[in-house]
């Protein structure tokens, strides 16, 4: 709960090279902008200011404009947002990230809405860094990008539950479960291509790829 500016959130006790990172949220049924609810992956470096890498789901405002992002030893800037087909408010729902040296899978109630794939004999960045896994809620105010707290209607209460890793700590010795073939073979199936593609054609209202300066910025988009 937050009703003031400022933040508080968790982490994982340890930081994973790979793994399924799952988490249920229920948003406040307040609605408003400028607060941002966040599950992400992170690696040491968390400085927004330097180059690291991060996963991120953000809940911009209340209201079910999701946003994902993509760091990859870089500033990031890979956003993806969503609106999403249903009231986050309503009943918890469930956000996956899965993390492999293949590709990385963004999930919402177990339909794949991103996939990034592991291109770097392409010469394109990817994720390689051992993360954390965290979520958080903060205010925006004093940033602006994500508009202005509706403040007449705090209190704002969020909701987590099943918070859950099923993954290789670093430093391990252990491969990614066979749960995740699916997802680390070298093409997916068609059937999940297929709901990731109607998922992103009915619900997507940004991609950073569809920039005419980011076609050049980000060798992937070309």
């Amino acid at each position: 709960m937050i009703n003031d500016a400022g933040g508080a959130g968790f982490k994982s006790k340890t930081q994973y090279k790979s793994g399924l990172f799952t988490l249920r949220i229920k948003m406040s049924d307040k609605k408003t902008d400028g607060m941002i609810t966040a599950f992400y992956l992170i690696s040491d470096d968390q400085d927004a200011r330097v180059n690291h890498d991060e996963l991120d789901f953000e809940f911009i405002g209340t209201q079910g404009k999701l946003q994902t992002n993509i760091f990859a030893n870089d500033m990031g800037g890979r956003e993806q947002v969503f609106q999403l087909p249903f009231d986050p408010s309503e009943d918890f729902h469930t956000y996956q990230i899965l993390y492999t040296p293949q590709r990385i899978v963004f999930f919402v109630d177990n339909i794949p809405i991103r996939t990034f794939e592991n291109n770097t004999n392409r010469g394109i960045n990817f994720p390689i860094k051992s993360l954390w896994s965290e979520a958080s809620l903060w205010i925006s105010d004093a940033v602006g990008w994500a508009g202005s707290v509706e403040w007449g209607y705090a209190p704002f209460v969020v909701s987590f539950q099943d918070f859950n890793i099923s993954g290789c700590p670093a430093g391990s010795n252990c491969l990614p479960s066979n749960d995740f073939s699916p997802w680390t073979r070298h093409k997916l199936a068609s059937k999940n291509l297929n709901l990731m593609r109607n998922f992103r054609k009915k619900y997507m209202t940004y991609d950073y790829c569809r920039s005419e300066e980011n076609k050049i910025r980000y060798p992937e988009c070309a």
